[in-house]
């Protein structure tokens, strides 16, 4: 449920809340049916607008909520990518197409740090890497080695094709010799 939902949940429900207590007061005869005449009166007594809103907002907050209630909402460790066999249906989970990527993306020489991200789309399936580079390998040999590398590696392990690797370099990371030998000097 996002924060908004939560939001109109709450005022929902005290707005309840507040009509349940006078339903029990008028019913328990804790307040006196003269109390509540003159806003009978004045709700039955032609169109009044104020009343009309608020049981509008009342009928589609109402609706909102029965309707959401039977929305499925499958956990994100559920979807992967589905293929099916002679013996069944496969699913492969992101997760696990994230650390197939990963660990070939580490062997290759340059590569510091790394995040993964994959998407599955009907166009074919994407996986982004971000990575941190050591500096000193050239750029288009490290990100084009890491790209066939990736889709060589979860093509072959997981069997799913992957139309796309994408690679952003986020950062050159600083050697710790560089950075030591130039406070001596």
């Amino acid at each position: 449920m996002n924060l908004f939902d939560r939001f109109i949940l709450t005022i929902y429900s005290f707005a309840l809340i507040i009509l349940s207590c006078i339903a029990i007061a008028a019913t328990s005869s804790l307040l006196s049916p003269e109390f509540f005449r003159p806003y009978v009166e004045q709700m039955l007594a032609g169109t009044n607008i104020t009343y009309l809103i608020v049981a509008i907002i009342f009928l589609v907050v109402s609706l909102r909520f029965f309707f959401s209630s039977f929305r499925s909402t499958k956990p994100k460790a559920d979807r992967g990518i589905r293929q099916r066999s002679d013996l069944g249906e496969v699913n492969i989970t992101i997760q696990t197409i994230q650390t197939i990527a990963e660990r070939a993306a580490r062997r290759v020489k340059g590569v510091r740090d790394l995040k993964t991200a994959v998407k599955v789309l009907e166009s074919g399936n994407i996986i982004t890497l971000r990575v941190s580079v050591d500096g000193e390998t050239p750029l288009p040999e490290l990100t084009h080695k890491l790209q066939a590398d990736v889709k060589e590696q979860v093509e072959g392990i997981a069997g799913v094709v992957i139309s796309e690797v994408s690679i952003v370099v986020t950062e050159v990371a600083q050697q710790e010799n560089y950075a030591a030998r130039k406070r001596v000097e």
